[in-house]
């Protein structure tokens, strides 16, 4: 259809997204990490880029939604938002077709509502562009792993996150306990592991849960998360394309300009003394990009 916004280059994974969101250029784009997340799960057939400096979500090269960051807000936009339903009243803007959300620093957005908007969005496209019959059929396979993530972690509770829900209630670190107690099995004691070194390098490091159920360790920025998947535990460190690593301990995500990340697998033995310099080179680059 003519008015469809098509965008060359549009893949299922393009790893510049994932470099945006830990780019420090960007304060707020963190925020809207977890809404891209969610457009990323909505099907099969989402595809996506960076365009215009801001990840966008496509079904194959048509786009149906975006996020992008600035000094005070950030926002989850809609290519056809002027067409949805939006009995919450959460889209801003006054366009012939473009509207978005706009989401500020400690003011929680109404999830369900912004959840049911990103649906929507894709079942817009979806229609659009005459694929909705097909996928349809392919909509109740799940995948297993990150992509499962953001629509489990969701929760209904007066529109909060459960990240939010939990903060509430827990400090990230008594999270982080529960976590590593929850797992229980050798990823438990792998992230725990993870943990100790860590604080043996910064004894005053900052711990923090954020994206819905993710440990992040802090000091001057983000020096690395612990995610945790089925078959191994997930550092990624936010500017690990800058970081020497001698040993060779990245094994993941290498091809972003900007992160990488170590994928600890059952039985292997973490190198402690490489993934301590790691650490170390971590927060010397943090801090000194701060003076």
């Amino acid at each position: 259809m003519d008015d469809l916004l098509r965008y060359d280059g549009a893949v299922r994974r393009d790893p510049r997204v994932d470099d945006w969101f830990f780019d420090a250029s960007g304060p707020h784009r963190l925020m809207v990490r977890d809404w891209f997340e969610r457009m990323r799960a909505c099907g099969p057939d989402v595809c996506e880029l960076v365009h215009d400096g801001c990840p966008v979500a496509c079904v194959g090269d048509a786009a149906f939604a975006y996020v992008n960051a600035f000094k005070a807000h950030a926002n989850v936009g809609f290519y056809f938002g002027a067409m949805l339903p939006d009995p919450a009243g959460l889209l801003e803007g006054e366009g012939k077709r473009m509207r978005h959300v706009k989401l500020r620093p400690g003011a929680a957005p109404n999830a369900k509502a912004l959840n049911d908007l990103i649906a929507a969005a894709y079942i817009d496209i979806r229609h659009r562009t005459g694929t909705d019959m097909p996928a349809k059929k392919a909509a109740p396979a799940k995948k297993a792993g990150p992509m499962k993530k953001p629509a489990k972690l969701l929760v209904k509770d007066g529109g909060k996150s459960a990240a939010t829900v939990a903060k509430e209630t827990q400090s990230p670190s008594k999270l982080i306990d529960q976590r590593i107690k929850d797992l229980g099995d050798w990823r438990g004691e792998t992230l725990a592991k993870i943990r100790k070194l860590i604080r043996e390098v910064d004894p005053q490091v900052v711990e923090e849960w954020k994206w819905r159920g993710v440990p992040i360790w802090e000091h001057a920025g983000i020096i690395c998360t612990g995610e945790s998947y089925k078959d191994y535990i997930k550092t990624t460190f936010a500017k690990g394309a800058s970081l020497p690593d001698p040993s060779k301990l990245f094994n993941s995500s290498l091809d972003g300009g900007t992160r990488r990340a170590i994928d600890f697998r059952e039985g292997v033995k973490i190198d402690e003394k490489a993934f301590k310099a790691l650490v170390r080179a971590a927060i010397d680059l943090n801090t000194a990009k701060k003076k």
